[in-house]
């Protein structure tokens, strides 16, 4: 389809969240039904994958503890070695002219021989430094604890704002939508005077500047819950937005 000045325009695929909000009306928004805090917070500590890498960095220092408790067996080296077959035995012998003779003898019996040994290597700088070494990976485990409960006072912190943006934004959701009715109904009103010589152009002109700022405000706040709407569901890994048809009625706030 070609639009203004033959350039194509190209259609856009609005997401099926987002028909359903720009669908709802304020009563919508007034009846939806947003979980507790509580089940937002449970929910976003347990699927969220910034909890997650928390929790296996916490593994992970914590197998490192173990790893440097354990250093003192790379001390210790047991040693064995067997052999089993014929012995052949190889010499050199001098003669009287100083001739190298070369001599070599085996016996025809099989022989079986073994040798089994512990050896002991302590590096000095280990003795010293194991509970040194010891003490800095639990230090890291308790860093990655206290990072970990940052992360989890955050998000707590943004579900508690976006949790009161969205209250407070339905709360003033319908005040908007009555400034809206109002100020069409005024608009229309002076659509009518206008026709009829009653009111000047320029009367016109603000009573329609007063319906399109009415407008505005309506559309800008219904963004911002909107929006709010869906980082909360993000943030928490919780289902909020349903259709409206699934929407189970009940009070958000109390009257």
């Amino acid at each position: 389809v070609a639009g203004a000045q033959g350039l194509p325009t190209k259609q856009i695929r609005v997401d099926s969240t987002l028909m359903i909000l720009n669908a709802m009306t304020v009563e919508d928004y007034m009846n939806m039904e947003i979980p507790p805090l509580d089940t937002l917070y449970y929910n976003a500590f347990s699927m969220s994958n910034a909890v997650k890498y928390y929790e296996e960095e916490v593994n992970y220092y914590t197998c490192a503890v173990r790893n440097e408790q354990m250093k003192p067996l790379e001390w210790l080296r047991f040693v064995t070695s067997a052999s089993y077959g014929n012995t052949d035995i190889v010499g050199i012998l001098r003669n009287e002219a100083s001739y190298p003779i070369w001599m070599e003898s085996s016996t025809r019996q099989r022989n079986f021989f073994f040798n089994v040994g512990l050896t002991v290597s302590i590096p000095f700088s280990d003795i010293f430094n194991t509970h040194n070494r010891v003490r800095q990976a639990k230090a890291k485990v308790r860093q990655t604890q206290y990072r970990r409960q940052s992360e989890l006072d955050n998000i707590k912190q943004q579900i508690i704002g976006l949790y009161c943006d969205i209250i407070s934004g339905i709360n003033s959701l319908q005040s908007a939508a009555e400034r809206l009715v109002v100020a069409k109904a005024q608009y229309d009103f002076a659509e009518k005077d206008f026709a009829n010589n009653k009111i000047t152009a320029e009367v016109l002109y603000r009573c329609k500047s007063y319906e399109t700022a009415a407008t505005q405000d309506y559309e800008r706040l219904k963004r911002d819950i909107n929006q709010a709407l869906l980082c909360l569901e993000v943030l928490s890994c919780t289902k909020i937005i349903k259709p409206v048809s699934d929407v189970t009625p009940g009070p958000l706030t109390e009257q």
